[in-house]
Order: structure tokens, then sequence, then C-alpha cells
């Protein structure tokens, strides 16, 4: 009998022991929810920005690699010069000649030019009398028979070019005499506008040869290697701008109703085992993410199961943890409700 007692004694304080434990369980589970909201579904995430090439070329130098950090304004890559620098030194000397034009219809005439004009005109008007003579005597000879047709057509051709010639002579030597004319000014300054224009996106190019990454953070993809040949807008880098990181956790349809923008947030992180981090809610979603699935959700068979769907909220991540943060590494958050 005292044996039986003793072992009715024991299963007794097993159960009492159970249904405490079980108690306390029940109790802390009741605490919990109504302090927080918790989930292991939480990521990183953050602003992934391209860096690209703004001109077409050949990489000739690759500065970073996948894992460094760079800031904003450090050249990343090069592009071969040689091609941009031969495009500037040609726009360069358009703009030197379309310079000197527009002096020259601002400025007029020489006098030695005019002079020159003069003589020139002159021989035009002698070639002019002669073959107008020459033509004249060929007609008449061609009329009484003496000479073929095609001697008489060779000569109305030379007389007609001696004309054209002479004619063309005069309005060079009116130019020259009367200056450039308005008109004449003013197409050579849009030479030199549009020279000027081709010399300022050649000097851009020359610039676009050193590429930059646009923001401070950390290189996650490389793309390109030094002698590749690059085109225009082609990503060849990708950085995690470490300024715009934030934690991306789903919440249960469920408990949204709990969850307020400005409301504490303790979190870990699984990359830092140890240590817990602070932040707050900044975002709650206006959908759950099956509204954006690719594959529709809508259930058309007849047969339904329901499913507790799950809304996206957005927490901020402290800028002097001293860690880095990546997107992507998971996290498990405690959201403060009281």
């Amino acid at each position: 009998m005292p044996e039986n007692n003793g072992k009715q004694k024991r299963i007794v304080f097993v159960a009492a022991l159970f249904v405490l434990v079980g108690l306390a369980g029940g109790g802390w589970w009741w605490y919990q929810s109504t302090k927080y909201v918790n989930t292991d579904d939480a990521r990183v995430s953050g602003t992934i920005v391209s860096v690209s090439a703004k001109i077409p070329g050949r990489v000739s130098e690759v500065l970073v690699k996948e894992g460094d950090q760079v800031k904003e304004g450090q050249v990343v890559a090069r592009l071969d010069p040689r091609d941009v620098q031969a495009q500037k030194d040609k726009a360069n000397a358009a703009l030197a000649v379309a310079r000197a034009r527009y002096d020259e219809a601002l400025a007029g005439s020489r006098p030695q030019e005019i002079a020159a004009a003069r003589a020139e005109l002159a021989q035009a008007d002698a070639s002019f009398d002669n073959t107008y003579k020459n033509y004249t005597r060929m007609e008449k000879l061609y009329r009484d028979g003496a000479i073929s047709s095609s001697q008489r057509d060779s000569a109305e051709t030379a007389y007609l070019v001696a004309k054209d010639t002479a004619n063309a002579v005069r309005q060079k030597l009116d130019l020259a005499v009367t200056g450039s004319r308005d008109e004449d000014i003013r197409a050579a300054a849009a030479q030199v506008k549009q020279a000027q224009a081709e010399l300022e996106a050649a000097n851009l190019d020359t610039e676009y040869t050193s590429i930059t990454s646009p923001v401070t953070g950390v290189v996650a993809q490389k793309s390109v290697n030094a002698g590749e040949m690059v085109a225009a807008g082609q990503t060849l880098f990708s950085v995690v701008d470490s300024q715009d990181l934030w934690l991306n956790a789903r919440i249960e349809e469920t408990k949204i109703g709990q969850i307020k923008v400005g409301q504490p947030v303790d979190y870990t992180i699984d990359g830092y085992p140890g240590r817990t981090f602070t932040g707050q809610v900044l975002e709650i979603g206006s959908a759950t993410n099956s509204t954006f699935a690719l594959v529709p959700t809508e259930n058309t068979s007849g047969n339904f199961t329901k499913v507790t769907q799950r809304i996206p909220i957005k927490i901020s991540l402290p800028q002097d943890s001293g860690v880095v943060f990546r997107p992507g590494m998971q996290a498990v958050i405690d959201i403060h409700l009281k």
C-alpha cells in the first residue's frame, strides 16, 4: 500500500507539473499575442541600382569586384578613350573651320580678293568674246555649206560654256565688292553653333569613358570584364544602395489590423546571430502578396481551400549598426503592440 501511494503521488505530481507547464506556456503565448506580433517571414530588401555605360566602347579597366564597397561618383570601370579622342579632335577642327568662315563672312572680302576677282572676270569676258565671234563665224560657214553641223555645234558649246563662266565670275566679283549678305552671315554663325554642339558632345563622351557609381553602396553583381565590347545602356554592375535598405516582412491578414506605422520593432538577422536590432514600422502594404503573383490565385475548379493571406510591411534598418545588411538576409521580428 505505501508503494502504491507513492506511485500515485508521483503521477499526480507529474500531471500537475504538465498542467503548470501548459498553463505557463499558454500564459506566455497569451502575453506574447497581446504585446507582440511576430513572424519569421522577413527579409532585408533594398534599392539595387544598375550602373550602365552611356556610350558604346571597349572596356579597358574594371576597377571593382563583387562585394566591394563603393562611394557615389567613384570610378568603377573605364572604356578605351582612343575612338572618343579622335572624334573630339575632329570636332575641334570642324569648329576652327566654322569660325574662320564666320569671321570671313563678317569681315567681307579683302582688296586683294577683289582685284583677283576683277582680273578673273576680265579673262572670262575675253574668252566669252572670242568664243562668241568664233561661233558666229562657224554659223555663217555652216549656212554656206563649208563645214559640218558637228563643227558648228562644237563652236556653240564653247560659246555657251564661256558665257556661263563669265556670269559666274561676275557674280563672284559683285559679292566681293558688296560683301557678305545677312543670310550668309547667319548661315556661317549657325555652322559655328553646330560645330560647338558637336564638340560639347565629344567632350561629354570623353567624360563618359569613366563609368561611375551613382550611389554609395556595395557591388552586388559584376557583369563585365576588361576587353569586352559594351553597348550604350548596357548594365555593367548592380550596386545595392546602402542608404536605402529596409526590412520587408509579411504579416498574416488576421493580425494586420493590429499593426500601425511607427510601432517599434525588435528583430534578429540570421546572418548576425546573437544580436538584436531595433527599428519601426515605416509602411503597411495596401494589398496581399498574392495579388501581384504571376500565377492567378483564383480557383476555377469549384473546390476552395481557404488560405490565410499575408500583407507586406516595411521596417526601418539602423544606419549605425556596424554591420552590412545585404538584400535577401532573413530575419525574425517582434512588433510591439503596446
